[in-house]
């Protein structure tokens, strides 16, 4: 089986925002703290070797949370390939562990359950939803090499990019993540 001192852990953390007002999601307020905060108390926080963050401008705060930013390697590149891109880039570990920072209801052992399953071309998950192919865990050198060869052909669709890899699926339906995607899903200010 795979151990966190093999893994690195790479939040997707680098979108636009536009749906909630061109906000940060990781640092909005859901359950009461940020959502980068709920997502990593919601993943358990194994002890991984390296903890990336994917994002559109850098921020001192990922830093406090032992995090290392990369911001994308084709700026302008729309969409989350170019993210996966740059924290396979960025990933010095064999294997990556990859989250959107908006994720919720993440199953109980996520790691360890994708983990357990993996074959040499990593594992995603499926949900009562379908394929989520944004969380997941690859090889590093896999993941890289399949998204730079996916964005050179002008590919940007992530499960097709991804699908090349063959991974392992963990079907986790009928359960459904959720996606903390718009204004109603934060904690609202007065």
């Amino acid at each position: 089986m795979i151990a966190g001192a093999d893994v690195t852990l790479g939040l997707l953390a680098g979108g636009r925002g536009e749906r909630v007002g061109g906000r940060d999601k990781a640092w909005l307020p859901r359950a009461g703290k940020p959502a980068l905060d709920a997502v990593l108390q919601e993943l358990g926080t194994p002890a991984f070797a390296q903890r990336l963050a994917s994002v559109r401008t850098p921020d001192p705060r990922w830093a406090r949370r032992e995090f290392t930013c990369v911001q994308d390697l084709r700026p302008g590149q729309p969409g989350p390939l170019a993210g996966l891109e740059a924290l396979a880039a960025a990933c010095r570990t064999p294997w990556l562990l990859v989250l959107p920072v908006d994720v919720h209801d993440l199953p109980e052992n996520l790691f360890d359950r994708l983990a357990q399953l993996a074959s040499p071309q990593g594992a995603w998950l499926r949900d009562g939803g379908g394929l989520q192919p944004l969380v997941g865990l690859w090889p590093g050198a896999g993941l890289q090499a399949a998204t730079r060869s996916a964005l050179d052909a002008g590919e940007a669709v992530v499960h097709r990019a991804l699908a090349t890899l063959c991974p392992a699926t963990l079907d986790i339906s009928p359960a459904r993540l959720g996606n903390a995607n718009t204004p109603e899903a934060y904690d609202q200010t007065p």
